[in-house]
């Protein structure tokens, strides 16, 4: 085993409360639109065209209907009514426009999507919203060849189209049963009382309700009659939708039982991390027997420990054995991580109580103290391309955040009936792999890639979300469907948000995209379909069908608890870590999937690849600990938006007499509060890293990247430009090589930047004032290259010239432990 421990870099830092934010040293305007001129671009636009007069005369006629519908229809009288607008605009929609929609139209937005450029509107001012009505109706009855400039209606022209909220815009495909209520946020008085008048209406309905106030947007029923759906649509204006809380199907295939007997010793080490189970249930079978706590969580009135499902037991196994287990046959295995039982579901298709969930992660997190939780568990669905983040997601970023706990989810599988029918029976060019993860323009009757994409709450940014790779971590290559293990699975699911479609009639500017966004953030093998050699290999329950022992299946269901695995293992070795500081070592561990190494990508494209493997497979080798030419450093800092902060790494006397070069490997991981509602702001603070020349602060916080840069290529990690029309990313990494003659050139030192923003266009949130602190996690791992002629004593030299504290006392490797015949 690698004894090279990772260590915390202490190094004195520098700091300024501001940077020069220019990012370009030629002196040259950079290349990005503003969200003002982007409006003034349309607003020149000079002649009014015939066809948007005629779009627009068609909305305007609608939303007369539709409203007119709506009123007729309603059956429950409340003491007020909200209408709901939803309008697509050419442009951001910023807060100078909110102020102009909201003073001249008397317009509140409810939600921002597509980038910001679809709002939903509550009319909060009934006659100033007939101003808006008459301006669209002065557009479309104005004379051919009529400009917009100087008109009173001149905001029309930034308006695509707009239709009224009705009903059916309310209702989405739900069975009977696990209903979920999704509220508009509202300072409307008649959001209460309609509140108070829903749940009267649900109390009537004879069906149980699961609310909790921390959650004041969620409202979870059990039972719902299509009548009751339809009377809650058409009445309650509050209720923004109307979904469901069922699960996915949990897994796309499962087979028999394979093994007769466990046939294994377990080793136990003291002080192990805990993982809370978020499934099924489990059953306490011999191997599991002691690593299960005895406190658990139950929202089923069934009981924990009883799992007919057998998924749930499946999982906490692969969490407690992790990767070793699958690799080799052996009369013992090492344990990984102890579990807490969180029974959210019965039954496969159950529905999640989501308020509960989230009440008894937060308890056990402050009554028990874990940080780590599997959740191997999605709502049904594909997300729409570019679709907003959901609710769901929403409160377990804000969960995360509040709490320091990391949650794994699996990304959610293509299921099995689907794909037979894809590829067995319903054969098309499009059904093909990789083109039946994305095929805009589809030719298949059957098929559209939109069904491949990430199902909720997968989406969720500060916890973490996997894929599968068909691979089963057994010898050879066992794969039915996918053409090979190295390849993430058919079934997996890939990233929604596309930013080569068009928003609203218009493509996304540089400055919308982000290379580093993306879910999954990590894959790992799950196995694959249909044939059974080719499936993982899982402890069973013995309630699930009467057998006992093992069985197999696959799925990402089986690949998220495996880098759960991982992350237990690095809890343990270091108890006191941050959990950002977890995924960002997880990350920085990563080795990416390349198109080169994966034939049936060739003639694909890498955002194609990435989109279903992010940051690629997690590599255990320098998980915990490194080789003698290599180190790793944490560091676990806090700044405030404007700030840039410079943290000193020095370099051994050796490497400046040599040939070699180093390599640093660089992971940026931090949480934040989620922006509620608003797509392009959701995360509002922009935070990057760099390797610097070791200057003075000054130079680096009021020069240009000229004057402080090592070599042009080493850029930041993320841009700020445009920074209100921005998606951040809070995850990060980057490689950067520094050659012998840059060693040399340094003089023995480098210096780590990290710089932050917040936006402006947000919210009045504690988490965004300017005497805010951000705390942020950067691992780096450097390596001496070439690694067949490293001196071997790289770790040892760079302890010895930076100031570094060994990080807890966790080492799994010499404890006490327990063994359990099995």
């Amino acid at each position: 085993m690698k004894k090279n421990r990772h260590v915390l870099l202490l190094n004195p830092k520098s700091d300024k409360p501001k940077f020069n934010r220019q990012r370009n040293v030629s002196g040259k305007k950079p290349d990005v639109v503003s969200v003002d001129d982007d409006e003034q671009t349309v607003l020149q636009s000079k002649v009014i065209k015939e066809t948007r007069k005629d779009r627009l005369r068609l909305n305007n006629a609608e939303l007369y209907r539709n409203r007119k519908i709506r009123n007729e229809n309603r059956t429950i009288k409340l003491p007020q009514n909200i209408d709901l607008i939803k309008i697509h605009f050419f442009c951001n929609f910023n807060s100078d426009l909110k102020k102009k929609f909201f003073g001249l139209y008397g317009l509140s937005p409810v939600e921002y999507s597509d980038f910001n450029k679809t709002v939903l509107f509550e009319v909060s001012d009934q006659n100033l919203f007939k101003r808006y009505v008459e301006h669209v109706q002065a557009v479309v009855e104005s004379e051919e060849g009529t400009t917009y400039e100087g008109k009173p209606y001149n905001l029309i022209a930034l308006v695509l189209k707009f239709k009224f909220v009705g009903a059916r815009r309310r209702m989405f495909p739900t069975e009977e049963e696990g209903i979920l209520l999704t509220l508009i946020s509202s300072a409307n008085v008649a959001y209460k009382s309609q509140k108070e008048s829903l749940f009267a209406f649900l109390e009537q309905s004879e069906t149980k309700v699961f609310y909790n106030d921390e959650y004041p947007d969620l409202i979870e029923v059990d039972k719902l009659s299509s009548n009751q759906k339809k009377t809650i649509a058409e009445n309650f204006d509050i209720v923004r939708a109307i979904t469901s809380a069922r699960t996915i199907k949990i897994r796309p295939g499962t087979y028999g039982t394979v093994r007769r007997e466990y046939g294994f010793n377990v080793v136990i080490p003291d002080g192990l991390t805990t993982v809370g189970v978020i499934d099924t249930g489990l059953t306490i079978i011999d191997p599991l027997k002691d690593l299960v706590e005895k406190f658990s969580y139950d929202h089923t009135s069934t009981a924990p420990f009883w799992d007919e499902e057998g998924h749930g037991t499946a999982i906490a196994g692969l969490i407690v054995f992790g990767d070793d287990f699958h690799k080799e046959v052996k009369a013992s295995y090492v344990a990984k991580a102890r579990i807490a039982v969180i029974k959210a579901i019965h039954n496969s298709t159950d529905p999640i109580n989501i308020p509960n969930l989230l009440s008894d992660i937060r308890d056990a997190r402050n009554k028990y103290g874990i940080k780590l939780f599997n959740m191997s568990l999605n709502i049904p669905g594909a997300k729409n391309y570019n679709a907003n983040f959901s609710q769901f997601a929403y409160e377990l970023d804000k969960l995360s955040y509040e709490e320091d706990v990391l949650i794994f989810l699996s990304v959610g599988n293509v299921q099995e009936d689907y794909l037979s029918d894809m590829i067995l029976v319903d054969r098309h060019p499009d059904h093909e792999y990789p083109i039946f993860f994305y095929k805009p323009e589809k030719e298949s009757p059957y098929h559209d890639c939109r069904n491949t994409n990430i199902s909720e709450p997968s989406e969720s940014l500060n916890n973490v979300s996997i894929g599968a790779l068909a691979g089963n971590l057994e010898d050879g290559d066992n794969t039915d469907i996918t053409p090979n293990d190295l390849s993430p699975a058919y079934y997996s699911r890939k990233f929604h948000l596309d930013f080569s479609r068009s928003v609203n009639s218009t493509l996304l500017k540089k400055n919308n995209k982000n290379k580093f966004i993306n879910k999954p953030d990590m894959v790992f093998e799950g196995g694959d379909l249909f044939d059974e050699q080719a499936g993982m290999e899982i402890l069973k329950s013995p309630l699930a069908d009467g057998k006992k022992y093992y069985g197999r299946t696959c799925g990402t269901s089986l690949a998220t608890p495996l880098v759960t695995s991982y992350a237990a293992e690095i809890l343990h070795s270091y108890p006191s870590l941050r959990t950002q500081t977890v995924k960002a070592i997880l990350i920085n561990s990563s080795k990416a999937l390349r198109r080169a190494d994966l034939p049936e990508f060739k003639t694909s494209n890498d955002a194609l690849l990435k989109s279903l493997s992010g940051f690629g497979r997690p590599q255990k080798d320098d998980l915990l600990a490194t080789d003698n030419n290599c180190i790793t450093f944490v560091i676990e800092q806090e700044i405030k938006n404007g700030q840039i902060i410079g943290i000193p790494i020095h370099l051994p006397e050796y490497l400046q007499t040599g040939d070699n070069k180093l390599r640093f490997d660089i992971t940026l991981c931090y949480s934040f509060m989620p922006v509620k509602d608003n797509h392009l702001n959701y995360l509002p603070i922009h935070i990057s890293v760099n390797i610097l020349k070791n200057v003075d602060m000054e130079t680096i916080s009021e020069k240009t990247q000229k004057d402080y840069g090592i070599k042009p290529s080493f850029t930041w990690s993320e841009d700020h430009f445009g920074l209100e029309n921005c998606l951040f990313s809070n995850a990060q990494s980057i490689s950067r090589n520094l050659q012998a003659a840059d060693i040399v050139n340094e003089n023995g030192s480098v210096i780590l930047g990290v710089r932050c923003l917040v936006k402006k266009e947000i919210p009045d949130l504690d988490a965004y004032t300017q005497e805010a602190s951000h705390p942020f996690s950067v691992v780096i791992k450097i390596t001496e290259l070439p690694e067949s002629k490293a001196n071997n004593k790289l770790y040892d030299e760079m302890i010895a010239c930076n100031e570094i504290e060994v990080i807890g006392e966790g080492d799994a490797e010499g404890m006490g432990v327990i063994i359990i015949e099995g």
